[in-house]
């Protein structure tokens, strides 16, 4: 499974966000675009595919507006090979003074193929980081902007902004994601089924990277580590109750196991009332057959009257380790 998401997507199949991307295509179809926008918001909530769904749509001739996502213009645009749409990011912790030059010089071109050129620049925010000069280099521009060039800035953190480059720019506010939003993206761009794209839309924390944390070698390893345990506790076994706690990590760690744990019962359940229908994990199903079987567990719906004391407990900062493992060590009949 990839590490990150899609993020070029043709406005009409995007499936978050979707409000503020039709908000900017009937600017763009009105004529009324503003040359600088402030796309802000947590890491991972679609920014950077809104900007890039906006670019297409301004470009595309089989779609105007819109954007098809699979002409020639929809597709360099997508590949960071149309010279109408250009992407700067630093490298590194800071933007150097002649990466700034370059953006403003670059804007200041007109277009070689559209009306409109846009450029879209990532982490504004790192423009201060060792001194204001690449920020104040950049400000000018927007004080005095090229009249064919759109300015598309995604800040992760704008407050590390200069406030005169804010309050140059229309700025639109990106909410985290729900969860349905990132369910949709799952399904779509990695073949989830329903419901285990819920379910790791649940571990998402409304982002997308959060999503494809969830969906990384650690979530697969602390899938392995709450099966684990689980079987060791149907077969009466104690010290890998304590090893799953000594796992389980920090706070939010420990929670986020014992949701994975949540999500495993649902498949025994269902596995234990002759209904597996869609499996969370069908990887695991021989394992979660036999953990339906086992008469040394508890029944799903104990143990989730059991998880949910766990989380309460956690969340009131009770002991991570101890709360774990006596979670573990209960789950035996």
């Amino acid at each position: 499974m990839p590490s990150a998401l899609k993020t070029r997507i043709p406005l009409a199949g995007l499936p978050y966000q979707r409000e503020l991307a039709a908000s900017l295509a009937r600017a763009l179809r009105r004529g009324r675009l503003a040359h600088a926008y402030l796309l802000e918001g947590p890491r991972g909530v679609g920014k950077e595919a809104v900007a890039y769904a906006l670019g297409a749509a301004a470009f595309c001739l089989e779609a105007p507006g819109e954007g098809c996502g699979v002409c020639n213009t929809c597709r360099r645009v997508f590949a960071d090979l149309h010279p109408d749409f250009a992407r700067y990011e630093a490298e590194g912790m800071h933007f150097d003074i002649d990466l700034v030059r370059d953006i403003v010089a670059e804007a200041g071109r007109p277009p070689s193929e559209a009306a409109t050129k846009f450029s879209l620049v990532v982490e504004p925010e790192k423009m201060t980081y060792r001194s204001d000069a690449p920020a104040n280099a950049f400000l000018k521009t927007l004080e005095e902007p090229p009249g064919r060039t759109v300015f598309l800035l995604v800040s992760h953190d704008a407050r590390r902004l200069l406030s005169t480059i804010v309050s140059r720019c229309v700025n639109v506010r990106f909410p985290r994601l729900s969860a349905a939003e990132i369910a949709a993206a799952l399904a779509r761009d990695h073949g989830l089924t329903a419901e285990r794209a819920a379910a790791v839309a649940r571990l998402a924390d409304g982002t997308l990277a959060g999503a494809a944390a969830a969906l990384s070698e650690d979530y697969t390893a602390r899938v392995e580590e709450a099966l684990t345990a689980l079987t060791t506790a149907a077969a009466g076994g104690v010290p890998d109750a304590f090893a799953a706690a000594a796992a389980a990590g920090g706070r939010e760690e420990a929670i986020a196991l014992l949701e994975i744990v949540a999500d495993l019962l649902r498949d025994v359940a269902a596995i234990r009332v002759g209904a597996p229908g869609d499996l969370l994990f069908p990887e695991h199903e021989a394992r979660m057959r036999a953990l339906a079987a086992a008469e040394g567990l508890e029944g799903p719906e104990r143990l989730w009257e059991k998880l949910a004391r766990a989380a309460r407990a956690l969340h009131d900062n009770a002991n991570v380790g101890l709360t774990v493992a006596e979670f573990f060590l209960q789950a035996r009949v």
